[in-house]
C-alpha cells in the first residue's frame, strides 16, 4: 500500500510532520508518489534542512526567490519542489521558511499537495516538542506524527531520544528506564507531545517506522492500541518508509 493511499492524502491537502525516526523520508516518499499518480507537490520545512535532505528534491527554490513565476515554473517542470529558507554557504544546511511564506504558497496553487517538516529531532528516532515548537501552519489538514520502532527497549535518555527531560515530563516515565508503548503511546497521544499545535479541523495520523526492523511486532501493536484509545488520532500505520512497499499495515477502530 502507498502512503498517499493509506494516509490518505488527496489533491490541495496540507500535511505537517512532527516526531522523529522518519519525517524526511516520510515528506519525500508522499511527494514522489503524489507526482508518480500525477499531482503536483510543494514541500517544504518551518524548521531546518540538511543539504543532503535538500538534495531529494528535483528542484529546490529558496525563500528570498520564491515568487509565485518561480515556483509555478519548477511544478511546471517537474511537478515537486522544495522551498526553503536561507542556506548556510560552508554546511548547506537551510532555515525554515515564513508561516506568511506558507500561507502565500497554499493561496498561489491551492491544487497542489503541500507538506511541511515541522520540527526538528536532532536524529533521534523518538521526541518531545520543545516551546518553540512545532511550527505547524494553521493550513494544515493532516498532522503525522513519527516514531521510529528502533526506539522500543532503548533507555529513556539523551543518546536516544531529543529531550528526554521532556519526554519524562509527559509520560511519567523515569530517566533511563527502557521505553516501552505506554511511553510512546502516551507522548504521542498527549495534547503537548505528538499533539502539539495541531489545528482544530486537521486530521492526525501516526507513523510507526521501521517496523521491519523488529524480530517481533508486538511492541507496535500495543502501541497502536494504546494510541487508538485516543479519539483525535484516526489511524496508526506501520511503515518501512526506505522500502518498496511503505505501508506495512493500517491499524484503525
Amino acid at each position: 500500500m502507498t502512503l498517499t493511499a493509506a494516509l490518505p492524502v488527496k489533491a490541495g491537502d496540507v500535511v505537517a510532520f512532527v516526531g522523529g525516526g522518519g519525517k524526511t523520508s516520510a515528506m519525500f516518499r508522499l511527494a514522489r508518489e503524489i507526482v508518480e499518480r500525477g499531482g503536483r507537490v510543494i514541500t517544504t520545512t518551518t524548521t531546518k534542512i540538511f543539504a543532503a535532505q535538500i538534495a531529494l528534491a528535483p528542484a529546490s527554490v529558496s525563500a528570498a526567490d520564491a515568487t509565485r513565476a518561480r515556483v509555478a515554473a519548477a511544478l511546471t517542470a517537474h511537478r515537486h519542489v522544495l522551498v526553503i529558507g536561507d542556506a548556510d554557504p560552508g554546511t548547506g544546511k537551510a532555515d525554515g521558511v515564513s508561516l506568511d511564506l506558507v500561507r502565500r504558497l497554499r493561496a498561489w496553487f491551492p491544487g497542489a499537495c503541500l507538506l511541511d517538516e515541522a520540527d526538528g529531532s536532532r536524529m533521534r528516532p523518538f521526541k518531545a516538542p520543545a516551546a518553540h515548537e512545532p511550527v505547524i501552519p494553521s493550513e494544515t489538514t493532516l498532522v503525522v506524527p513519527v516514531v521510529g520502532a528502533d526506539i522500543f527497549g532503548e533507555p529513556l535518555d539523551a543518546d536516544h531520544v531529543h529531550r528526554p527531560e521532556l519526554i519524562s515530563a509527559l509520560s511519567g516515565a523515569r530517566r533511563g528506564a527502557a521505553i516501552t508503548p505506554e511511553i510512546v503511546a502516551r507522548v504521542l497521544a498527549h495534547p503537548d507531545g505528538g499533539r502539539k499545535g495541531v489545528p482544530a479541523n486537521a486530521r492526525v495520523v501516526v507513523l510507526i517506522n521501521k517496523v521491519e526492523t523488529l524480530a517481533d511486532r508486538a511492541p507496535a501493536r500495543e502501541t497502536a492500541e494504546r494510541l487508538l484509545r485516543e479519539p483525535a488520532i484516526e489511524a496508526v500505520l506501520f511503515t518501512a518508509l526506505r522500502g518498496d512497499d511503505p505501508v506495512l499495515e493500517v491499524c484503525a477502530r
